[in-house]
């Protein structure tokens, strides 16, 4: 029987529940099949920022390449923590050092649920770059503190990014 090691980081708010829910998913789902899960969850979250100053320690990424698999929750708290901390302290390098680069988001109308769009079938896929563009970090701040303070983001976009993307 093939065994599989999961590093859960449910992250904040929502992401706790969700997280519980897969989790409890994929158990269902090992038991069914031939294969068994270990889970080992960390505590990376933007609550552990305002703990430590960190979203995750230094050696994070390194600690999740021991790990099958990566099942992350959500993670922001917008009120206390900018999001700009938690994209590039704990989603960009984990995504970076893994080769995440597809956000991949379906959109389907299920039976029985309503909404704004009417069409009687509808069924998109929509498939984002995830590393480069204007998650590539290639921005900063001049004249910081100042009334002539100004912030760049520069959006870079690869060849081989934008090939990869596009298959």
């Amino acid at each position: 029987m093939k065994s599989y090691s999961i590093a859960l980081i449910p992250g904040d708010g929502i992401g706790r529940d969700v997280i519980a829910a897969a989790w409890s998913v994929l158990e269902t789902a090992a038991k069914q099949s031939d294969f068994s899960l270990t889970g080992t969850e960390f505590p990376w979250s933007c609550k552990f920022y305002k703990e430590t100053g960190r979203m995750m320690p230094e050696d994070g990424v390194e600690t999740l390449r021991g790990f099958d698999a990566i099942l992350l929750g959500a993670v922001g708290w917008p009120a206390e923590v900018p999001d700009s901390v938690s994209l590039h302290g704990l989603l960009l390098p984990i995504r970076k050092a893994f080769v995440q680069y597809a956000n991949i988001r379906p959109h389907r109308l299920l039976p029985g649920v309503t909404g704004p769009l009417r069409a009687e079938r509808l069924d998109i896929l929509c498939i984002r770059e995830n590393t480069e563009g204007e998650y590539s970090g290639a921005g900063g701040r001049v004249h910081q503190g100042t009334q002539d303070e100004v912030a760049v983001e520069t959006s870079i976009f690869t060849r081989a990014g934008v090939e990869r993307i596009l298959r």
